[in-house]
């Protein structure tokens, strides 16, 4: 992993327990970042932690504050930190209040969300930043829930995929639907950009180029300030349904060989 990204990772856990009262039992990375995939103006930094302590709503305000001083700091990996914060009596009720760092707002929510391909990626690869190594008490999603996943990414691209603006994210329709394939696949997770060239290496379908083109614009995404870039972005509605029915004949693959 990137040394600023470690350095960043540590300096958000440290001021994070400070915040909690030196109450953190674990905290990772997990994501882009582990995978050697983290590219600066399209990915996240995704971070996952547990904490011995009931998280209160002043707890959550002063995350708030610091979520919003990161955003202005001018650290771009501090600025794009997303996950959650959980007690360590939830881990396996999924009760409790959780502090939530989302893409466009944070939120103070009932039970933590983490779960599927990402729950899987933690636990198999991800990142312990600091404290003990707690993950054999987090349950492993099962292949149940990850088809339940894929499932609802499929109703949730039919409903919101149809149309596709110009933001640069117009292109992750690709990568996730390519997550999904490696894994009806291969049993494997791994990381957006691996994912998309396993499936171009390995599978024949109609919307190649356009995943093709996904993947360089996710390894040089100042691309997407040009306008060209720009009209590509927003024209992809038809090709990710095109990926989608794709990716439903897999899973119905998937559900008759199993």
């Amino acid at each position: 992993m990137d040394k600023e990204i470690k350095g960043s990772l540590e300096t958000f856990v440290a001021t994070a327990d400070k915040l909690l009262g030196n109450k953190i039992v674990a905290a990772y990375c997990f994501g882009s970042a582990v995978y050697e995939d983290f590219h600066l103006g399209y990915s996240d930094l995704d971070f996952f932690i547990v904490a011995d302590t009931l998280l209160t709503e002043e707890n959550f305000r002063d995350f708030h504050t610091l979520r919003e001083d990161y955003k202005r700091s001018g650290n771009p990996f501090l600025a794009v930190l997303e996950g959650e914060i959980i007690p360590r009596s939830g881990i396996k009720s999924r009760e409790g209040n959780v502090i939530y760092w989302g893409t466009s707002k944070d939120r103070f929510n009932q039970g933590y969300g983490l779960r599927g391909f990402s729950m899987r990626g933690l636990l198999d690869v991800g990142y312990l930043i600091s404290g003990q190594d707690i993950r054999r008490e987090i349950p492993y999603p099962t292949e149940a829930e990850m088809l339940e996943q894929v499932e609802s990414m499929i109703r949730t691209i039919r409903k919101y995929a149809v149309k596709t603006d110009r933001d640069i994210h117009s292109a992750d329709w690709f990568f996730l639907i390519s997550q999904s394939i490696y894994w009806l696949k291969t049993r494997k997770t791994s990381g957006k950009t691996q994912s998309a060239q396993w499936v171009l290496a390995n599978c024949h379908y109609p919307w190649d180029g356009l995943l093709r083109k996904a993947i360089e614009l996710r390894l040089r995404p100042a691309l997407a300030q040009e306008q060209s870039w720009q009209l590509w972005l927003e024209q992809l509605g038809e090709g990710v349904q095109q990926a989608c029915v794709s990716l439903e004949a897999e899973m119905h693959l998937f559900s008759r060989l199993t």
